[in-house]
């Protein structure tokens, strides 16, 4: 019963004030910083000033999804490894283990076959 509760509470709260977005944003800048760019770089890449990625990763700026996609294009990842990293970012802060996610292999074409 108390988690029905809970759950009826937070669809009250937009998402942008709620505390797991922290965890959305802390992995979209570890995107950014693991692929060595800084605030500016990411900016130009993705034709925006650097005041949106600041704004952004402080989440005063929110983003759309097709915005996510692009900002971890431009930092050499993809969605699939960003929601990974936040799955385990939750999964960390509620306590709980989660299997490590194993990386991806990319299919062998006939070009690049040994």
């Amino acid at each position: 019963m108390a988690t029905a509760r809970k759950k009826a509470q937070l669809r009250g709260i937009k998402s942008i004030y709620r505390r797991e977005n922290s965890h959305f944003i802390e992995a979209l800048r570890a995107a950014r910083e693991k692929a060595g760019l800084t605030q500016v770089e990411l900016g130009e890449r993705l034709g925006r000033p650097q005041a949106f990625i600041t704004g952004a990763e402080r989440a005063t700026v929110r983003l759309d999804g097709l915005q996510i996609r692009d900002w971890l294009e431009a930092c050499g990842s993809d969605l699939v490894t960003w929601a990974k990293d936040v799955e385990a970012r939750l999964a960390k802060e509620a306590g709980v283990k989660r299997p490590a996610a194993r990386p991806t292999r990319k299919k062998e074409t006939g070009r690049n076959k040994k």
